[in-house]
């Protein structure tokens, strides 16, 4: 990682600010070029800190893991007065949650007047699954090369931390809640905060895509099959409904949520949708926005999530789950005793083509031969036993991956870094990934 003295000194727009750290995007110019970069600033201060986020850990996770499909540092600096780390990074036009956002990625039109032809799927329809295919496989190459090579468990995957360029290039990012195996305390002596093989922090991931078994106080767990939950969730939701809100009404998005949501064991009585749109929205209205449902329910605290998760998953027993009794906080609450639901019926923007394959997505012990449909990848990652779920790298032999439309990676895309026998193209129907990108998501603002 590149030491720079000082911090790049081009006026910045905020992009994104949180709890732990600002982004800003800025111009910097190096040897007559300019680019655009992001640069992240968070306190080094132990005490206005926010534990286990970790600036410092961060920057020597991104400066150890070079690939295509993850972020670089341009460059960092600390500045001892304000106590603030800040690095830099190429800016990134776009990003996962602004597709999954856009209501023209959908397989199935916003008004539909026929029923879809599962043997002759629509232009539509083959463009998202020739995008989503990408999308995922990229994402599974770069977190196989974190997990395999470079020994890392990232801890906070959800489609906010996946970034796109205007090739169509995944970019993954924030790293500052990850693990890496293997470490001594020497390479950790300057993190803000120390994590050990036996005191890990059960505190990582994001709401909807964590891992059922960190709702129960676990200070020793895989933290690779984290990541393998947390892909089956950010999976399933290129497939969940695009629901249309309005931002300028504060409790508008949650309130539509929870009249769709239903409490009792079985999951919602009426069947998903692909697009919903509450009554009193128009789709014209300038002020209106879409956003894309996710799987699993964090809106009522880590209860309310482990409940969602065992609406959808089924509650857990001794065939489902043999090691969730050995989890500390197991016996402190008790559920109600429900069976797990079809997959495919909550995700109605499945296309059309992947149904003609029968998958049981209710059992937590999948079959060894592998269906080529996106509901046989999401459920494999959805195990309750963290040993049982798919590994990426397992996952990237998929047979979706070479069913038809072909996987198409991106024109700038590494041919060294391309793993395996999957045939692979740089272009379809004359288009390239990026083109074919820019025609469900034209604006490319994040």
């Amino acid at each position: 990682m590149e030491n720079t003295p000082s911090i790049p000194s081009g006026s910045r727009e905020t992009v994104a600010e949180g709890p732990v750290s600002l982004v800003s995007k800025s111009l910097l110019e190096c040897e007559g070029q300019t680019q655009w970069i992001a640069i992240k600033t968070s306190t080094i201060h132990r005490k206005y800190a926010k534990e286990p986020h970790d600036i410092i850990k961060e920057a020597r996770l991104i400066a150890s893991a070079c690939h295509p499909n993850v972020v670089s540092i341009l460059g960092h600096n600390i500045d001892s007065t304000r106590q603030t780390m800040s690095f830099w990074m190429p800016y990134m036009p776009s990003s996962l949650i602004a597709l999954l956002s856009s209501n023209d990625f959908s397989p199935h039109p916003l008004i539909s007047i026929m029923a879809a032809d599962p043997s002759n799927p629509s232009p539509r329809e083959q463009r998202f699954v020739l995008l989503a295919k990408s999308l995922m496989f990229q994402i599974l190459i770069g977190v196989t090369f974190l997990h395999e090579t470079a020994k890392i468990a990232h801890r906070d995957i959800k489609p906010s931390n996946i970034l796109l360029t205007s090739s169509g290039r995944v970019q993954l990012i924030d790293f500052g809640i990850s693990w890496k195996e293997g470490e001594d305390l020497a390479a950790k002596k300057n993190d803000l905060w120390v994590e050990t093989p036996e005191k890990m922090y059960f505190e990582v991931s994001t709401g909807p895509y964590r891992a059922p078994e960190l709702l129960f106080g676990p200070r020793n767990y895989d933290p690779f099959a984290i990541d393998s939950w947390s892909l089956g969730a950010t999976f399933a939701e290129f497939f969940t409904s695009v629901r249309l809100f309005n931002p300028l009404d504060d409790e508008d998005f949650g309130d539509e949520q929870s009249d769709s949501d239903d409490d009792s064991p079985g999951g919602p009585s009426k069947p998903a949708e692909p697009f919903i749109i509450p009554k009193r929205l128009r789709i014209g209205d300038p002020t209106n926005r879409w956003a894309r449902d996710s799987l699993f329910d964090s809106t009522r605290g880590e209860i309310g999530l482990a409940w969602s998760v065992f609406k959808i998953r089924g509650s857990p027993n001794e065939t489902n789950w043999p090691s969730f009794l050995s989890l500390p906080d197991a016996n402190k609450l008790s559920f109600i005793n429900v069976e797990p639901v079809d997959l495919a019926s909550i995700l109605p923007n499945f296309p059309s083509s992947a149904q003609r394959h029968e998958v049981d997505t209710k059992t937590h012990i999948p079959p060894e031969t592998m269906l080529p449909t996106p509901a046989d990848l999401i459920h494999r990652f959805l195990v309750y036993e963290p040993s049982q779920r798919l590994r990426p790298s397992k996952a990237l032999t998929h047979p979706w991956f070479t069913s038809e439309p072909p996987l198409l990676l991106p024109d700038d895309f590494p041919v060294s870094n391309i793993p395996g026998e999957v045939p692979i193209s740089l272009s379809w129907g004359a288009k390239s990934l990026g083109e074919w990108f820019a025609d469900v998501h034209p604006s490319g603002a994040i």
